[in-house]
């Protein structure tokens, strides 16, 4: 059975979350930035009227940072519980992957960090690291965004 992943770009890599963990995706706007809040939470948004934790996933996994552009998006996500936005590049697609075209984690190179990931897919010639939204933060991480 296919399962279907918005996919987005971070740093010219594509990467993918399942679609129903998607709240909403809208362009990118000013984030408040919060006093002591460290790493890569970048601060709080109001969206229509509820107030949203923001990170930036580059940081969380130590990819060159990059100026924020009209062009970059927040994902609305829910993790854990708890709806937060992540701020990607660009929204590059919604796919459909089929079974054959899903890698588990099992099978990757030793040393490659696998807690948050959910596997890697398959379109074409192009691989897709797909995420598993739960599991993106840890309940350290957790409890920092939690604190905003």
């Amino acid at each position: 059975m296919a399962t279907q992943y918005v996919a987005f770009a971070l740093n010219s890599q594509e990467y993918g979350i399942e679609i129903f963990k998607i709240k909403e995706v809208f362009s990118y706007r000013k984030i408040t930035p919060l006093p002591h809040v460290k790493g890569f939470v970048k601060g709080i948004i109001n969206l229509r009227g509820v107030i949203l934790p923001v990170f930036d996933l580059r940081e969380k996994f130590h990819l060159p940072l990059a100026a924020y552009t009209p062009f970059h998006v927040i994902i609305v996500v829910e993790i854990q519980g708890r709806v937060m936005g992540i701020i990607a590049d660009e929204i590059s697609d919604v796919l459909e992957l089929q079974p054959e075209n899903f890698q588990t984690t099992g099978n990757l190179p030793p040393g490659i960090q696998r807690e948050y990931l959910k596997g890697v897919g398959r379109r074409e010639d192009t691989l897709i690291i797909l995420l598993d939204v739960d599991r993106l933060l840890s309940m350290e991480e957790l409890e920092i965004v939690d604190a905003t």
